[in-house]
């Protein structure tokens, strides 16, 4: 079969999936009532009632023999996007346009409260990208395989779970990576400790290698993943901190290659006291990069003020977001932020911006002009923290764009709607445009332009 051809029959699949979430449903609920999780193997679907169940309620919690119980749920999205100057034009790249597309199917077999099995398939297409990313293709693979098993201990409950899984520990520095199409996963033993308002998460393994072929990914042995959070519920409030160690055989900084074993020690505060939402972070980072010591640091403010009685119901907000950078690229100190597995739509989805050299300020608005929709306006300025450092875009360097007076990199802004006609669709279109600092015009760079569509359906 060729390539076309498969890629065709997997679109079609897709459209299946479509069809199927598509299909009449209740009312979209409420963001906080609505059953379905990011992590699919976080969801709970007891208790619902029926009038407000979405479609694929009828598929969970199905009765297998007595005590053992059977979901199935799945997940399709497309994305199509345009982009009129990949990596700020510079190094010759030229306008780019591609469609990307993400299917994922899970099972959820549990054991009354003793244990449970979890599986998701998964295959995903990047279409006509001329500057592909590392994520973008996986023929038919296993996205998820792992077992829990439950125990009580300690007045709370313990549970070890061991597999290939996704682990979100935060909004910002170790995420799934939902903006790229192939979400991250790592092979690991996980112990998670839960009583009351305290929770505990102790880890280990490896991130899993994205090969292009069917059911050959596999751990790479050439990282190590290993932490441990403590978090403690204070009624809206929640304060955790943590402890991870990253250790890569090769990594690139500063288009200088090396072993890379990095500790990133931190806290964050998050949470809402009446009109008044807050997120705030910060982390440490220590150890090697090849012989020099890493000495670096990054965190973010994020503040919102919700006014739910006035006309749009808007939120206001204002943020500010910091990752240090290398003061001098030749002496034996590594100062560039390189959280482990950090979340690129924190800035935009335009993929143009990095937690590594960076500080930007923000001013945000969300705005609800109709049931079942959300606009959101962002408009931002970004520096570079050193100026010996390069810019970033993702886990790249931009070639030519270190030294130089001029910290100043550019200002964007960004518009984007999210509707949901029912709880199992979502759509999404985006738009940001960047406007480059002079300093950067000088070397090469451009303006950028980009847009995109999004379509998510799930049952």
């Amino acid at each position: 079969m060729s390539a076309t051809d498969r890629k065709r029959r997997t679109l079609l699949a897709g459209a299946g999936i479509a069809i199927a979430a598509l299909l009449p449903a209740a009312p979209a609920l409420a963001q906080d009532a609505s059953p379905f999780r990011p992590e699919r193997f976080d969801e709970d679907w007891g208790g619902l009632a029926a009038d407000d169940a979405p479609y694929g309620a009828q598929f969970k919690n199905m009765t297998v023999v007595d005590g053992v119980t059977l979901s199935i749920g799945g997940d399709a999205r497309w994305r199509f996007s345009s982009l009129d100057a990949p990596r700020l034009g510079l190094g010759g790249a030229e306008d780019d346009e591609w469609l990307l597309q993400r299917l994922l199917l899970h099972a959820d077999l549990r054991f009354s409260d003793n244990a449970r099995v979890f599986v998701q398939l998964g295959a995903h297409d990047g279409i006509g990208r001329e500057i592909p990313a590392a994520t973008d293709d996986n023929r038919a693979d296993v996205q998820q395989a792992f077992f829990d098993i439950y125990t009580h201990a300690f007045g709370g409950q313990l549970t070890l779970r061991a597999g290939r899984q996704e682990l979100s520990l935060g909004p910002r520095f170790a995420t799934t990576r939902d903006s790229g199409n192939v979400r991250q996963r790592h092979d690991l033993v996980r112990l998670i400790y839960a009583n009351g308002p305290w929770r505990a998460d102790l880890f280990g393994g490896s991130p899993v290698v994205d090969e292009r072929g069917a059911f050959d990914d596999d751990a790479d042995v050439g990282q190590d993943f290993y932490g441990a959070r403590v978090e403690r519920t204070f009624g809206a409030n929640v304060f955790d901190i943590y402890a991870y160690e990253l250790d890569r055989d090769t990594a690139t900084l500063g288009g200088v290659t090396q072993n890379d074993d990095r500790v990133s020690i931190g806290a964050r505060l998050s949470g809402r006291k009446g009109a008044i939402d807050f997120d705030s972070e910060i982390i440490i980072q220590r150890g090697a990069f090849g012989d020099a010591d890493i000495r670096a640091v990054g965190g973010a403010v994020d503040l919102g003020w919700r006014f739910p009685n006035a006309p749009l119901a808007p939120r206001v907000g204002g943020r500010f977001t910091y990752g240090s950078g290398d003061s001098d690229l030749s002496d034996d100190t590594q100062g560039t932020f390189a959280p482990p597995f950090p979340n690129s739509q924190w800035f935009g989805q335009n993929g143009l911006a990095s937690f590594s050299n960076t500080i930007e300020t923000a001013a945000l608005i969300a705005l609800n002009p109709a049931e079942h929709f959300t606009l959101n306006l962002k408009i931002s300025s970004v520096w570079r923290s050193e100026t010996a450092d390069f810019a970033y875009a993702g886990n790249n360097a931009l070639a030519g764009t270190s030294g130089g007076d001029d910290a100043f990199v550019g200002r964007a802004a960004a518009v984007s709607l999210a509707w949901r006609p029912n709880d199992n669709v979502l759509i999404n279109p985006y738009v940001s445009y960047v406007d480059v600092g002079e300093d950067l015009t000088s070397r090469g760079a451009h303006d950028v332009l980009y847009t995109h569509l999004g379509v998510t359906l799930r049952f």
